[in-house]
Order: structure tokens, then sequence, then C-alpha cells
């Protein structure tokens, strides 16, 4: 079963929820880093809070990452993933996706339903 690494916004849990289960449908298994909820309580809990990340970026077949709004974090493992060598598709929501968004993934989709068929090929 591959496993699809859900990057995104902390605060965007309607992605997340819609994400996870598009991605279930298909028949892969969604990995929201999120449910290591550490939101209020980063501060301390950052080496902890970016390795666990970098070890389930480095555990997944892909990366999806929402780019509807910019946020460091998600540009980061965004990044991180294609360093791996790892598929990353983006969702933009309609956004103009920023230059490196488009470097770092291999597709740019303005709806998350066409993002989530082709992260899960």
């Amino acid at each position: 079963m591959r496993r699809i690494y859900l990057a995104g916004p902390p605060f965007a849990e309607e992605y997340r929820r819609r994400a996870s289960e598009l991605v279930s449908a298909r028949g892969c298994e969604p990995v929201d880093p999120m449910r290591r909820d550490f939101r209020g309580n980063t501060v301390g809990n950052e080496a902890e809070i970016v390795q666990g990340d970098l070890e389930e970026i480095a555990s997944c077949d892909a990366v999806l990452a929402d780019f509807t709004a910019p946020d460091e974090g998600t540009a980061m493992e965004a990044w991180h993933a294609h360093s791996l060598g790892k598929p990353v598709i983006v969702y933009t929501g309609g956004t103009p996706p920023h230059p490196w968004t488009v470097y770092v993934a291999d597709e740019v989709h303005a709806v998350l339903e066409d993002a989530v068929a082709s992260v899960a090929r």
C-alpha cells in the first residue's frame, strides 16, 4: 500500500480531512503529521517535530503538499521530499504557484481531487 505524506499548514484541517478521505478511497495510506499535534506547544519541541516529519517523509512513497497559502513548514517538507527523490504533488486551490514550488513539484494541480489522483498512481 502506497503511503502518502500530507504536507500542509498546521491549521489546514479541511485540507487534511478531505485529502485523507480521498487518499484512502484510492487505496493508499494517508500519513498526517498533525496527528503529532504540537500546535501551541512548539517551543522546546522543535527537534522532535522536525525529526518526526523527516522520518515520516522518508517512510512514505510520495508527498501531497497543500500550497494554497504560503507556509514555510510545507515548503521545507516539499524540499526535503524532493531532495530524497520522492514525488511531490502540489495542490494550489487555484493560487498561482511560486517558482520554488514549481521547481520541487513533479506536478501542480489546482483541484485537490486531481492532485490525489496523481499522487495515488
